[in-house]
């Protein structure tokens, strides 16, 4: 599968990407598609503009994207819903915005995953809510450690599953612990599905209606679909009720909030038409990080797992190099741009590693692995 032309990508891909570095340098960095969407989505949004209007659509999300996306909950994450349930929003960082903002008060505290990506803190540092940080490992998320952490101020305990930088996913036994944890210490259950489309090794997700109707859950079309620009997440309410009660607060009632129609359109074709052709390139994802991870863990002082989902993963290297300068040498030397695991991006159980993003074609990833592997064995010894 080929990738996006080169010149349209330094174009237009832009958040560390293609266009915001020179041209010989490949960005293994934001977690975006480099490689076309399905034609189904392009062939279904020329079809809507063919009627030569764009009106203003249902304030919480068009009814057909609604319902397409509650059908798709049910048949690809073994959860049913309500489509009344389901806001669109603009993007998946708006949804965890909305969320917080409707179930959160200044001066609340959350407990949020040690490492995970930096937008679960950042949007409630905005509003000055404490991040609290648990433990999560391969193996799960401690219940012990979760009490330690518990005071009266915590409010919320927020889950990112499938786990970003990780690609860790949730048993069902953990899931079920924390349901329960979560009620009987009164807590607002928030989960992060952005990544659930995007399995590897076979696995398949459940959503957390499967466990439990008492979740509020984000979900997004940039991971799964590679619809990054469209802007287009939703929040998905435990129930119709609550759904309305967010829709009113955060203006969606009143056109100051909402979801593009266009994007809305291309979400429908999405659901309706592209699962199979994502699955396809989630194929060749898999594929790709299966390469990375061979070829770097053949590297001194460098370890990585194939992760159970997402495209990215993360790379543990040797505790004394300092990441922030290995990664501006892989960029400026090897000609690579990848992630650091600062405490700014993940927190601080990301120290000592990176992260690649390898949604892209074989051959930019091939190229992009040989580079880091060469420049590794030329100046891994001095590090």
């Amino acid at each position: 599968m080929n990738s996006i032309s080169r010149s349209f990508l330094s174009q237009y891909a832009y958040n560390l990407r293609w266009a915001e570095l020179p041209a010989d340098i490949i960005p293994l960095t934001a977690a975006d598609w480099d490689i076309p969407f399905d034609e189904h989505i392009r062939l279904r949004i020329n079809q809507f503009l063919l009627n030569g209007g764009v009106p203003y659509g249902n304030a919480t999300g068009i009814p057909e994207f609604k319902e397409a996306l509650a059908n798709y909950y049910e048949l690809d994450k073994a959860a049913a819903l309500d489509a009344n349930q389901i806001i669109a929003t603009n993007s998946a960082a708006k949804a965890i915005e909305d969320i917080y903002e409707f179930l959160l008060q200044p001066g609340d505290e959350i407990l949020v995953a040690n490492p995970v990506d930096f937008l679960l803190a950042e949007c409630a540092n905005r509003m000055n809510v404490r991040a609290i940080r648990y433990t999560q490992t391969a193996t799960g998320i401690s219940i012990d450690e979760l009490n330690t952490l518990l005071t009266a101020k915590t409010k919320a305990l927020v889950l990112c599953n499938p786990h970003n930088p990780k690609g860790f996913v949730l048993s069902d036994g953990n899931l079920q612990q924390l349901v329960v944890w979560a009620e009987e210490n009164h807590l607002h259950l928030i989960v992060d599905e952005v990544w659930s489309d995007v399995m590897n090794k076979g696995k398949k997700f459940k959503s957390i209606f499967h466990f439990t109707q008492q979740a509020w859950v984000i979900y997004g079309f940039s991971k799964g679909f590679g619809l990054a620009g469209m802007r287009l997440g939703s929040v998905i309410a435990p129930s119709t009720h609550e759904a309305n009660a967010l829709a009113e607060q955060r203006g969606y009632l009143r056109t100051i909030e909402g979801a593009s129609v266009l994007s809305q359109i291309a979400g429908l074709a999405a659901l309706e038409w592209s699962v199979k052709y994502s699955k396809i390139c989630h194929q060749l994802f898999e594929s790709n990080l299966k390469h990375a991870v061979t070829e770097l863990n053949q590297i001194d002082g460098l370890h990585a797992e194939l992760p159970d989902a997402t495209f990215v993963v993360s790379i543990q290297h040797n505790p004394n190099w300092d990441t922030e300068t290995l990664c501006a040498r892989l960029k400026d030397e090897a000609r690579v741009a990848v992630v650091p695991g600062l405490e700014m991006w993940f927190g601080s159980g990301a120290n000592h590693s990176f992260r690649l993003s390898l949604a892209t074609s074989e051959e930019i990833c091939r190229e992009a692995i040989a580079r880091i592997t060469a420049w590794f064995k030329t100046y891994g010894s001095t590090l």
